[in-house]
């Protein structure tokens, strides 16, 4: 009886009388609800009464019949774990999961816009009325009108960037039939239970559950209101919950979306009808499904629990027709940047019977030609590569598998008229760019005007201004073709990018057969095989005789053979290598080093080329880069000057320590490393601000110079974190030397980052070894230098702990991934108990423990902690079972080629970033999971390195696309060299021979590898 006199009431006014008979009750204020009351526990296991009315209502808070969106079947009941969920409990004011039994509340708090405003004492009732009393009010003078006069002229959007992207700063929660969005905050290798994601297939029904709490709506209505200047001077005495509720919205994303709002959305809903919220009901995104006509009539189900002081309620939706990875999100349309909460992430993935539908939709897009074809190619590579039916009768797919050659055949004319426009612009440009060098010629040849007198110039009668005129409109001219010309490649470099992953999926997936015939799969991997994911271009077709480009697109298989051979492929592969040796002046080796090296074992005077490379290696760490204790005493007497120098100084309170990071601490460095000091204020020292440290640090300076310090440097005093370098003199009795020194104030993520890398090099010291060649190479061949848009050394040693945490050897000597011990225990994940004694398979813990100990605040991200957390005692145990781990299949020289192989080929840029906050049995960490939590770029091909601490920094940021490229290449290189050396005629090269040929100095010249 209750829904249906909902249902036949959904306009129903709430009478004057009403809310004032409560206002009148003895309920608490609206703006005075205790933050901290705590609610009655209720078990998880006991039936979820509905909420009851407030006082003097005789009906609660209206909701929408949810009929008219074919999801009536939903009952009106509060979701799983709403309030008080089974395993998190929720906070009354905040909504938030609670920590786990025997865990400290969690230290990260969301601390929104406006939550301080001071509340109105007013005799409104606790729970807010459905709708807002229908009082007389008098119209505001038209002269001065509330709100700001609008115009038709359209202006350009600012994009904003999101706020509030995880889950632990986002005030509300949301659930994805009944799945919690605390999963969303894993990633998959981060959960033990593997439910870190809900499956569904194409078109099939979906249903989000949201939950607000009251006071961050209450506080948001009235920032609104004071915005709008509709107070007048006074708080609202009947804020009610439409009020709060107005504009709010849930919408369905793709993974990673930069954007929230409807233009970036699949589809969104409002949760208010359009009469009630002024715009409410359902809006399509951009690259939306069409909706079902009309925006719905009533509202979306909301409720009020009294309980926990929140509001929830449910909206209807439908997974979207092609597959890939989506989640919901909750936001106001007002303020689409702030994200209130986020879903779980839903992967949509077709089953046997959709594949026919989803095929189809898929080509009706490429038929629509309203795009340039490429989302609709990479929706076509996710189907070939998620296919994998239970049917294993190929007639079965016999319609899916015509519309997946009718996709094919789009996408290669999609392709080709790419090429095409591609070809046309750059000939424009071409064709402009030598009138534009016609031109400056003329200009070139005109007399140097400077160097006339004022008479001489005016006798020449020379127009000076027009002359400099034309000098600089054809300089703007230039860069502006230059600009094009760069575009007009990127979009090129894009189109093969997605055309060759449709390949890639189609060939590699075995199940491929039962949609596509042979032959139209042989032609296919003819395809593949001009494909150069170095370059990044296809190479021309070898069956093509003219010499006209636009006839040697990509796609055009017209002059294919029939009959696809042995001997075809082989054509096919000779082009490949040609275009690879006229642009990157080798050809790559991609065979595994010990495949190839199993079929030749070749020794010559008792040694073995990988044997005799990894002494080599040693030898050179032993002889370069091991630190003796003589430098560790310099260094700490250093380090203890300073800090003496310091004490005496009074410009920091005391207890301020003097600790060394980065190379000369973390073991990873070399005899000849910087020294790296930073200053650690005391923490009992609350009242000393960085403006205080940066004063302190100016006088400090005045005080190394006069206790002896020479070359005192002051001018990065402003950066970020604040540097004083100097140069401090020191002698031992035996040589006198000059200690380069950078001291830094407050950096205790850097000394986190050296304790965590000493760690490691502590229980391994291949990985130094490894490490220090590595770092050499990288030098010689100039790629590690951030200054000049290449990477750092700190991040080839994290691209290396990444390597060696996430990949093994097989009996047959083989790389693999995911699989059996690693050859380095990750110390963030490792399970304690079993890196005590670790015998047996290699144990990981289920989540990093967060308590106040292991929680450090970050020293310039406010309300931001950092999960210090990683296994440092006890490390005998783990030292052995690197030693153990270390046999003679996993030599130096092996993992150094297969560390330049994995990087070169195996390690997809476009899915992952490089991350050691990965368990070594998860895939990695994806791009779409950064994208989502922390902005980072999305479609991009590009080299990302995610901090080990600082998780929303990459420390690969400063790489330019083209610089990456470069990288990539030189990882191919030196693997290149390493198996063109162990496959040599003749005598075979000595192991130092080999490293000074991958670390040979960078020349002008191609590389002759």
């Amino acid at each position: 009886e209750l829904g249906e006199k909902n249902k036949n009431n959904s306009n129903v006014v709430v009478k004057k009388e009403i809310v004032e008979e409560t206002n009148k009750s003895s309920s608490p204020d609206v703006g005075n609800v205790p933050a901290e009351e705590e609610s009655p526990q209720i078990p998880a296991s006991a039936p979820r009464p509905m909420p009851s009315p407030p006082p003097g209502l005789q009906v609660p808070i209206q909701y929408a019949s949810m009929a008219s969106h074919n999801n009536s079947s939903i009952p009106p009941r509060p979701p799983p774990g709403m309030g008080i969920p089974p395993q998190n409990p929720v906070s009354p004011s905040l909504n938030r999961p609670g920590p786990p039994p025997g865990m400290p509340p969690p230290i990260r708090i969301p601390t929104p816009e406006g939550i301080a405003l001071p509340l109105p004492k007013s005799p409104t009732s606790s729970i807010l009325p459905a709708r807002t009393p229908r009082t007389p009010t008098t119209a505001a003078p038209k002269s001065a009108p509330d709100t700001a006069p609008t115009t038709n002229t359209p202006s350009k959007p600012v994009r904003v960037r999101r706020t509030q992207t995880r889950c632990e700063e986002q005030p509300g929660r949301l659930f994805a039939n009944d799945m919690p969005a605390a999963a969303f905050n894993l990633a998959p290798s981060q959960n033990n239970n593997g439910d870190t994601s809900l499956t569904a297939r194409p078109r099939s029904e979906l249903t989000a559950r949201w939950v607000l709490p009251l006071p961050y709506l209450r506080n948001r209505a009235l920032r609104r209101f004071e915005a709008l200047k509709l107070l007048h001077g006074a708080p609202p005495q009947n804020l009610t919950i439409r009020d709060a509720l107005r504009n709010l919205t849930v919408g369905l994303f793709r993974r990673g979306a930069m954007d929230s709002g409807a233009q970036s959305s699949i589809v969104s809903k409002e949760i208010l009808s359009s009469d009630s919220s002024g715009g409410g009901g359902v809006q399509q995104g951009s690259g939306g499904q069409q909706g079902s006509g009309g925006r719905p009539a009533e509202d979306y189900f909301f409720n009020v629990d009294q309980r926990t002081d929140s509001v929830f309620g449910t909206v209807p939706f439908y997974a979207p027709r092609t597959p890939g990875n989506v989640l919901f999100r909750l936001y106001f349309d007002d303020e689409p940047h702030v994200t209130l909460a986020t879903g779980p992430c839903i992967h949509v993935v077709p089953a046997d019977g959709d594949v026919d539908s989803v095929l189809r939709f898929i080509l009706s897009n490429f038929k629509s030609k309203k795009t340039n074809g490429i989302s609709s190619m990479n929706s076509l590579a996710s189907v070939l590569e998620l296919f994998s039916p239970r049917q294993k009768n190929d007639r079965y797919f016999d319609g899916a598998g015509r519309v997946a050659w009718g996709c094919i055949c789009e996408s290669r004319k999609a392709v080709e008229y790419a090429g095409l426009t591609y070809i046309k612009r750059k000939r424009d440009l071409e064709e402009k760019l030598e009138a534009e060098k016609l031109a400056q010629k003329i200009l070139d040849e005109l007399p140097d005007l400077n160097s006339l007198g004022i008479d001489a110039v005016v006798e020449s009668g020379a127009n000076v201004n027009g002359t400099h005129n034309e000098k600089a409109k054809t300089s703007d001219a230039k860069a502006k073709w230059s600009s094009d010309e760069y575009s007009n490649e990127r979009k090129w470099r894009e189109m093969q990018l997605v055309y060759a992953s449709v390949l890639k999926a189609a060939v590699s997936n075995d199940a491929s057969q039962l949609l596509l015939k042979r032959d139209i799969l042989a032609k296919m991997r003819l395809e593949y095989n001009l494909w150069c994911p170095l370059t990044e271009k296809f190479a021309p077709n070898p069956f093509v005789t003219n010499k006209d480009e636009t006839k040697k697109l990509p796609g055009d298989v017209s002059a294919f053979p029939y009959s696809v051979g042995r001997d075809h492929e082989k054509k096919f592969k000779d082009s490949c290598w040609k275009m690879q040796k006229q642009f990157l002046g080798f050809v790559p080796k991609r065979t595994p080093l010990r495949l190839a090296n199993s079929h030749r074992r070749e020794k010559q005077n008792g040694r073995d080329f990988l044997q005799d490379l990894s002494s080599a290696m040693s030898e050179i760490y032993r002889d370069e880069y091991a630190v003796s204790d003589r430098v560790w005493k310099r260094r700490e007497k250093v380090r203890a000057t300073i800090e003496h120098i310091v004490s005496k100084s009074g410009e920091f309170p005391p207890g301020t320590k003097v600790m060394v990071f980065g190379s000369s601490a973390n073991g990873f460095g070399s005899p000849n490393s910087d020294l790296d000091l930073c200053l650690q204020v005391s923490p009992s020292a609350t009242n000393f601000t960085k403006e205080d440290g940066i004063e302190a640090m100016t006088d400090l300076a005045t005080k190394l110079t006069e206790a002896g310090i020479i070359d005192v440097d002051t001018v990065r005093l402003t950066a970020r974190i604040p540097i004083v370098k100097f140069n401090v003199p020191y002698n031992d009795g035996e040589e006198e030397v000059l200690v380069e020194c950078d001291l830094s104030l407050q950096n205790p993520l850097a000394c986190l980052n050296t304790s965590l890398l000493h760690t490691y090099s502590k229980i391994s010291n291949s990985t130094c070894v490894l490490a220090s060649i590595i770092k050499r190479w990288a030098k010689s061949r100039e790629i590690n230098n951030p200054s000049e848009h290449t990477l750092s050394s700190y991040g080839y040693v994290i691209m290396l702990i990444h390597f060696l945490t996430s990949c093994n050897f097989d009996k047959n000597g083989h790389m693999i991934r995911t699989q059996g011990n690693p050859i380095l225990p990750n110390l963030q994940w490792v399970d304690p108990i079993w890196a005590q004694t670790p015998v047996g398979p290699y144990r990981e813990i289920p989540a990093r423990p967060k308590t106040q100990h292991s929680m450090v605040q970050h020293p310039t991200e406010a309300n931001y902690y950092v999960n210090s957390y990683f296994y440092r005692s006890g490390l005998e145990g783990l030292t052995q079972f690197c030693s153990d781990n270390h046999h003679p299949d996993t030599a130096l020289g092996t993992l150094l080629a297969s560390f330049f192989y994995y990087y070169a080929y195996q390690f997809d840029y476009k899915k992952h970033v490089v991350s050691i906050n990965t368990k070594h049995f998860s895939p990695g960490m994806e791009r779409e999971i950064k994208a989502e939590e922390d902005g980072w770029s999305l479609f991009r091909v590009s080299l990302a390195i995610e901090d080990p601490f600082e998780n929303f920094y990459d420390i690969a940021h400063v790489v330019k696309a083209s610089n990456f490229q470069h990288i990539r290449k030189e990882f191919c290189v030196a693997y290149t060299k390493i198996v063109n050396s162990a496959h040599i005629t003749g005598d075979i090269p000595s192991g130092r021979d080999v490293i000074d040929l991958i670390c040979e100095p960078k020349t002008d010249e191609k590389s002759t590898a």
